[in-house]
């Protein structure tokens, strides 16, 4: 979660669908609703404000429309807070948000993940990274000996 002063996406991020086109009920709620393929955004609304606090989806543990002195809240739920959004429609949004959380957890969307590096090729990769600062002088031969005996015996 993250509070930013302008409503800018993210590389390769593209609104699906927001609040704003919807009709509005007679009493303007505080915050409009962004959500996007990789995150939800909520922008403040009131006073001439663009202040924004947006979630990715693997942070919000739950969504949910909870009704408090006659006012309908979009309950947000981290591992780290709970937020109340005063948004219009917090029913639809809760089920919105539910079913995006829930195509990020899609086991599709894990298999298209790029692969763990193997052991082989991160002791490889540490072994460059070491010949790469003796040969600037940041490291003397001893201790460049010192640490391939360590990245030799340990286990990655």
């Amino acid at each position: 979660m993250f509070w930013s002063f302008s409503f800018q996406l993210l590389p390769d991020e593209n609104v699906i669908d927001d609040s704003t086109r919807m009709p509005q009920p007679a009493i303007k709620a505080s915050y409009s609703v962004f959500l996007t393929n990789k995150r939800a955004i909520f922008r403040f609304d009131g006073l001439g404000s663009s202040m924004t606090q947006s979630f990715f989806y693997n942070e919000i543990t739950n969504a949910a429309a909870i009704k408090r002195l006659f006012i309908t809240y979009l309950d947000l739920k981290t591992a780290k807070k709970n937020v109340l959004l005063n948004i219009s429609n917090a029913e639809y949004w809760a089920d919105k948000i539910g079913e995006m959380k829930k195509s990020f957890e899609d086991p599709d969307v894990q298999a298209t993940r790029p692969a763990q590096i193997s052991p082989e090729r991160r002791k490889r990769d540490l072994l460059d990274m070491l010949t790469v600062l003796h040969k600037n002088g940041l490291l003397t031969s001893e201790e460049l000996e010192e640490k391939i005996h360590a990245l030799d015996s340990m286990t990655i």
